[in-house]
């Protein structure tokens, strides 16, 4: 009866000994993981401010500057030949700014940009009474 327990003992003790050893190893593999992911992070992070570097240079102005003024470009510098000017409906803010520093600076309401002026209108009558 004492061999049986002893031996009942032992297995027990090993049985725990083996899951903790099997825990233990797998915690190490994890905490390996993690560190492969952080290296795979931080490369990525390092392309990733080269690659924003890059697309800055690449937008620059000198760099356009550069590109239009080869001689092989076909693009090239407006002159005043090259210029047109559009006609539009509506004043630009330049010619408002001007028309209101000419003859309106006495008005207390000019800074208001969206005064209009008040038209009236002749309303059409129908022939018929009113619903």
């Amino acid at each position: 009866m004492q061999l049986f327990r002893f031996t009942r003992a032992i297995l027990m003790i090993s049985m725990l000994t083996l899951i903790y050893i099997h825990m233990q190893m797998q915690i190490f593999a994890l905490a390996y993981q993690g560190r492969k992911r952080e290296l795979f992070i931080a490369r990525i992070q390092e392309r990733n401010s080269a690659l924003s570097s890059n697309i800055l240079e690449l937008k620059s102005s000198n760099n356009l500057g550069i590109r239009l003024l080869t001689k092989d470009s076909e693009l090239r510098f407006l002159d005043q030949e090259n210029v047109i000017q559009l006609v539009t409906s509506q004043p630009s803010s330049e010619q408002k700014l001007a028309a209101s520093a000419e003859g309106k600076s006495g008005d207390l309401l000019s800074w208001i940009p969206f005064r209009g002026q008040a038209e009236a209108r002749a309303a059409e009558r129908t022939a018929g009474p009113r619903p």
